[in-house]
């Protein structure tokens, strides 16, 4: 099979895509990937299918040629349709960008209407990152277009393609996707096409030969074909080898001419050709002549990819790089639009070519992908303009700036931050203050206030060295400041808040007034503030569809989502969550989606749906991985942990990658999966990390109600009671709130009622404890979180057992059974485990084989000691009575204290 001749073979996969494209004409589009090594005849196949498609057909092919603009396989697929292309210069957000994918792919729904369309990109493997973005788009709305997409791509070149192989990661999930692998011909197929190249019969011995030489590659197949001669045995052995016998067989200025042809650009152009080897045009055209009767070119072009890669290692390396200056030089002259390819020409040319051209031309190149919306391109071209001439710090700023805002406009906020520390240390070098709050603001709403990077220790720097007046960038510094201040609390946030939410209202200013809200936001984020949060929602909500503003609509909704979750109003929280998935949709932003995911599974834990908690949370680690700071890399880890400790899981997060997380996040969080490890029954383990971090490291102020209930697990558990009595004053002002963070919710683990029950009951107060806890099994069965509630059952079922007034006992029974079933129901099997057991030691099933001082120990337990008081009473050492604690759990079959107190209590 050889494009030009007949077709041979592939019978099997050429019936298998005319079903595809039967398919996609009724309606159910269809995307085919068609993968092979180079010259196994992909193209050929599409052609064939295309040939006799009986629908309109289009076509786009990859350039290997990095001077090619963003997009061109769509630009070439469009242009075969005779309809144009909609992205051009832009304002560059991820919203345009949605909007421009979703403009072609309604222009491709119209095209396709009528009968049917099957479009073709070939040579898929030197797609840009933002032509592959628009590919995975396309395949998501494919289902109900008649339309076929036939892709292909080289399977052996996909190792350091990385947007290739996020790519095809994504189009796996979508069902419309099939593939087909080419292989090389049989022999008699083989022996079939030397017949049609050589138009007459070969002998059973060349074939066999050339089956064997060439591998079945219908490319190789042809290209030895024309050297067959009768002593079969002069055939080359390599890929390269069996080409350059063709080209060997060229005049030396017509292989002068190919290789240096070969080196510029895959489209052939004989007045370029003239200026680069300095000759005149009809010799060019004289040798071009000779290059096409020879079959190495055809129609303006090389006649195979293999030829032109063959060709361009031939040529050495100084005529390279001066074929590339001469070539950049050439096309300033002729056409100064064409400014991807007059940057790649002089990028290419050096160290021989212009540096400060080269630079010049790569910024004027990213600032156009920019604005073409292909941001990966961008950064690369920024990173290239700086790297090719010396370069001021003025220039160092602003290039690394803009590098940064590529990169975050693609998701990638661990690298934007770095360009963006590198930007503004070239803009302190400058003085510029301007500059250097622009850089902050570049990362307004990203910053990380553990990372190395932080937007406002930047705003500070500026905001000293202005005058205090209503300026736009001094209000927007302010908020910025405050925002990420207000994080981890301080009287000077709150103030800067307010005077920058004051000074927008006075400018009038809408942009000024969305970061002034969003640093409120933050600012408010204590358990104090959830009203005032709840109407600082609404605000930036009615803002945002006042102006169309789907980034603010989404800010709107994520807040509000935040806060009727703690105000335990979970029906109307799960109402939010189908327009932050639509506006996530809109704006196309790898962020927006995470946050649409964390949301999502944190309302899914909350209702016991674990699996869908599982599933979502999986789809944001791979939005974040190797992409964000590593607290926003850790909050999947932390759901999933989460998820572990309460279903008994231990295949969600694997100990190494916890204690990674658990080294590099922020020290408050270590308490936290202490306390997960303490649920799931790993009691040693959590002891050690909680006893790693003093209870008195600073908490995020968003952090406050989980940290505290948190304090009162560990503290019930381990010690010391003043932990428990302090986290208890914390919570006690806000009984009627639900344990959630203030800021970016990642878990809601029901009342704050059941941890002030939990906190009561470790501290011996049983009747406060008991009250405390019949009110979390109100709270949390009437706002519909069946995990907690379950909790607070099995909780209450201890606190009465505990307690032994007449009728605690059978109360408790009661209790722990339903606590059992709904742990059964809901698959959490420890609780399930624990419920089980105290409804055992109730009903006096539990063998107690204890020696009289574990009895002693156990007793003392009942009566809420600690493991230190207990020493002190029974004057023997802390470890001790460590020790008769672990022996008692191990001897009743038993998980926590709590349990051991509660069957020591019947025992009286």
């Amino acid at each position: 099979m050889q494009l030009g001749e007949g077709f041979v073979g592939r019978g099997e996969e050429l019936t298998f895509l005319r079903a595809r494209l039967t398919e996609a004409r009724a309606g159910h589009g269809r995307l085919v990937l068609v993968t092979g090594e180079p010259g196994i005849g992909k193209t050929s196949l599409a052609r064939r299918l295309a040939d006799e498609a009986g629908v309109p057909v289009g076509w786009g092919r990859a350039s290997e040629d990095e001077g090619s603009p963003p997009y061109w396989i769509f630009q070439q697929l469009t242009r075969s349709l005779h309809r144009r292309f909609p992205i051009g210069g832009t304002d560059g957000s991820a919203e345009v960008r949605f909007a421009a994918f979703e403009a072609f792919s309604d222009d491709l729904r119209e095209v396709a209407a009528p009968r049917g369309l099957l479009a073709v990109l070939d040579d898929l493997q030197w797609a840009d990152a933002a032509s592959l973005a628009l590919l995975v788009h396309l395949a998501r709305a494919l289902e109900r277009v008649p339309l076929m997409i036939v892709a292909t791509y080289r399977d052996t070149e996909t190792t350091g393609r990385t947007a290739l192989t996020a790519a095809l990661s994504a189009l796996a999930r979508e069902p419309v996707l099939s593939r087909i692998r080419l292989v090389g011909l049989t022999e008699p197929e083989v022996a079939e096409q030397l017949a049609q190249v050589r138009d007459r019969p070969v002998t059973a011995e060349i074939a066999a030969l050339v089956s064997r030489r060439s591998g079945g590659n219908p490319f190789f197949v042809a290209e030895l074909a024309r050297l067959v001669d009768t002593a079969g045995s002069t055939l080359p052995d390599g890929v390269v080898d069996t080409v350059r016998a063709r080209l060997a067989r060229l005049s030396e200025p017509c292989r002068e001419l190919v290789a240096t042809a070969a080196v510029l650009g895959s489209q052939i152009d004989p007045a370029a050709l003239a200026d680069v080897l300095g000759r005149p045009v009809g010799d060019i055209l004289t040798d071009l002549d000779e290059a096409t009767n020879a079959g190495v070119m055809t129609a303006g072009r090389f006649g195979h990819d293999l030829i032109r890669e063959s060709a361009r290692l031939s040529l050495p390396t100084a005529a390279r790089l001066t074929a590339h200056a001469r070539m950049a030089a050439w096309l300033e002259r002729r056409d100064g639009t064409r400014v991807s390819e007059i940057a790649h020409h002089w990028l290419e040319s050096l160290p021989v070519g212009d540096p400060v051209r080269a630079a010049d031309w790569a910024e004027r190149a990213a600032d156009q992908a920019m604005s073409q919306l292909a941001w990966e391109r961008a950064v690369d071209l920024y990173r290239r303009a700086l790297d090719a001439a010396p370069a001021s710090a003025a220039d160092r700023a602003r290039l690394r700036r803009q590098e940064g805002i590529a990169h975050l406009r693609g998701g990638d906020i661990k690298h934007g931050s770095q360009a963006l520390a590198a930007a503004a240390d070239a803009a302190r070098e400058t003085g510029d203050t301007a500059a250097l709050g622009e850089v902050a603001l570049a990362i307004e709403g990203l910053s990380d206030p553990w990372g190395t990077f932080s937007g406002a220790k930047i705003a500070g720097e500026v905001l000293a060295a202005t005058p205090p007046g209503d300026d736009p960038l001094r209000a927007r510094l302010l908020a910025l400041r405050a925002g990420e201040a207000g994080f981890l609390g301080g009287d000077d946030a709150e103030r800067e808040s307010a005077e920058a939410l004051a000074i927008a209202e006075r400018l009038g200013d809408r942009e000024v007034l969305r970061s002034a809200l969003r640093a409120r936001q933050m600012v408010r984020s204590s358990p104090d503030g959830v009203h005032e949060r709840y109407d600082l929602a609404q605000r930036m909500l009615a803002l945002g569809e006042e102006d169309d503003d789907p980034d603010a609509m989404l800010w709107g909704r994520l807040w509000r989502f935040d806060a009727l979750l703690m105000l335990g109003r979970l029906d109307e929280a799960e109402g939010e969550l189908p327009p932050i998935r639509a506006l996530a949709e809109r704006l196309n932003r790898p962020v927006a989606r995470w946050h649409a995911l964390r949301s999502t599974g944190a309302l899914a834990v909350a209702r016991g749906r674990f699996a869908e908690a599982i599933e979502v949370t999986r789809q944001s680690i791979a939005i974040v991985a190797g992409r964000a700071q590593v607290s926003l890399e850790g909050v999947p880890y932390t759901v999933l942990a989460a998820i572990e400790a309460l279903t008994g899981r231990t295949d969600l997060v694997t100990r190494p990658m916890l204690e990674v997380f658990t080294r590099s996040a922020p020290r408050f969080t270590v308490h936290i999966q202490a306390s997960y490890l303490l649920l799931a029954g790993e009691r040693e383990r959590a002891r050690e990390l909680y006893a790693a971090v003093p209870c008195a490291d600073p908490v995020p102020v968003p952090a406050t109600l989980p940290a505290a209930a948190v304090a009162i697990e560990l503290g019930a558990e381990f010690g010391p009671p003043a932990s428990v009595a302090k986290a208890a004053a914390i919570l006690r002002p806000h009984a009627g709130l639900f344990v959630t963070g203030g800021a970016g919710t990642i878990l809601v683990t029901g009342s704050v009622r059941r941890y002030l029950g939990l906190a009561a009951a470790a501290t011996g107060q049983l009747d406060d404890a008991v009250r405390e806890l019949r009110l979390a099994v109100a709270a949390n069965d009437e706002a519909g979180t069946p995990p907690f509630a379950a909790l607070a059952r099995f909780q209450l079922a201890d606190a009465l057992a505990r307690r032994r007034r007449p009728g605690d006992a059978d109360e408790a029974q009661a209790l722990a059974m339903s606590a059992s079933s709904a742990a059964a129901r809901l698959g959490m099997s420890p609780l399930r485990r624990d419920a089980d057991a105290l409804a055992a030691s109730l009903r006096g099933d539990t063998p107690g084989p204890l020696t009289p001082r574990e009895r002693e120990v156990a007793a003392h337990l009942a009566d809420g000691l600690t493991n230190k008081q207990i020493a002190a009473l029974l004057h023997i050492s802390e470890r001790t009575a460590e020790s008769h604690v672990q022996h008692i759990l191990t001897k009743l079959g038993f998980t926590n204290r709590a349990q051991i107190a509660a069957w020591a209590a019947t025992k009286r």
